[in-house]
């Protein structure tokens, strides 16, 4: 018995990528996540597949195959973004209705606020200008939706108004524990990108917002459902459009 390979065979770089991108997706079904979590995002199964999908951003910044000028827009991009989310949980705050979902709502608006921390030392350290990136760019259109996105969110309900904010705290924490299952070696100076989001700070922010979802599964509203997918589809498209390598990002890059 042996590997037999012919012309139908399929070549083993992609026979690997496949295992690598089933094993996150694996990972992820296999995380402690409640009945309501776990329901929801097999609404938005394959967007995240396509988020983990072989020589996309994520999988490229896994190998350290990403160039550093996609990087170093990823970097500019995602401090606007950033920025604007936090935005969305003071609104959030606001929208509370009791005082533990304040809570909840003031150390996530705490959490958001020590990411953009790590983030403004990721900036120096690529030598990426986001504040003047901010100041002098138009909004990247696939960012300026998602934060339109989000603002749209206060018309509806709380419970709406959460499930369109999980997917992107579950979302970087699942990347970062289901990538470093899988192994950072050749990640590089991606490896900090990776660490940050597999921490248990992360997973527990996921889980504290997470946990303002309904209970059960026969509770979860087409509101709920569509926001929670919809924000997961403007996760891969950000991911996307990050990926595209535009040569004006390339000179924030000392």
């Amino acid at each position: 018995r042996g590997l037999c390979h012919d012309r139908q065979s399929t070549p083993l770089a992609v026979v690997l990528a496949d295992a690598m991108r089933d094993a996150v997706l694996d990972d992820f079904d296999a995380a402690h996540l409640s009945p309501v979590a776990a329901a929801l995002f097999s609404r938005a199964r394959a967007s995240f597949a396509d988020i983990i999908a072989p020589g996309g951003f994520v999988d490229k910044m896994h190998k350290g195959a990403l160039d550093r000028g996609v990087y170093a827009q990823y970097l500019a991009i995602d401090r606007y973004f950033l920025f604007h989310f936090n935005r969305a949980y003071a609104m959030a705050l606001i929208k509370a209705r009791t005082v533990d979902e304040q809570r909840v709502f003031h150390a996530l608006i705490g959490g958001v606020l020590d990411e953009m921390r790590l983030h403004v030392s990721a900036c120096a350290r690529w030598g990426v200008d986001a504040d003047y990136y901010m100041a002098s760019h138009p909004p990247e259109p696939a960012a300026e939706k998602y934060v339109k996105f989000l603002e749209s969110l206060h018309e509806g309900s709380m419970e709406g108004l959460i499930a369109g904010m999980v997917p992107c705290m579950r979302l970087y924490s699942a990347l970062g524990s289901g990538f470093a299952k899988i192994g950072l070696d050749a990640c590089g100076p991606y490896r900090e990108w990776f660490d940050a989001y597999a921490s248990t700070e992360m997973n527990a922010l996921a889980t504290q917002l997470e946990s303002l979802l309904p209970v059960d599964v026969e509770d979860l509203t087409t509101e709920i459902i569509d926001n929670y997918k919809r924000a997961m589809e403007l996760e891969r498209d950000f991911f996307e459009a990050c990926a595209v390598d535009d040569k004006k990002f390339t000179t924030l890059v000392q």
